[in-house]
């Protein structure tokens, strides 16, 4: 790996950035991951608060 640029100017960054043909866009956010499952039953109504 060697050291190509040093750019901090927003504004140079989206520019070499477009020349390398890389996005200047965020990345969106994942979605959100569900709640564990647990194989046993007893550990899930702990957990979840379920009645037994």
């Amino acid at each position: 790996m060697k050291l190509v640029a040093m750019i901090t100017e927003p504004s140079n960054i989206a520019c070499f950035l477009t020349a390398l043909g890389e996005s200047t866009n965020v990345p969106g956010r994942s979605p959100s991951r569900g709640p564990p499952y647990w194989k046993s039953t007893v550990l899930r109504r702990k957990a979840l608060g379920d009645a037994p």
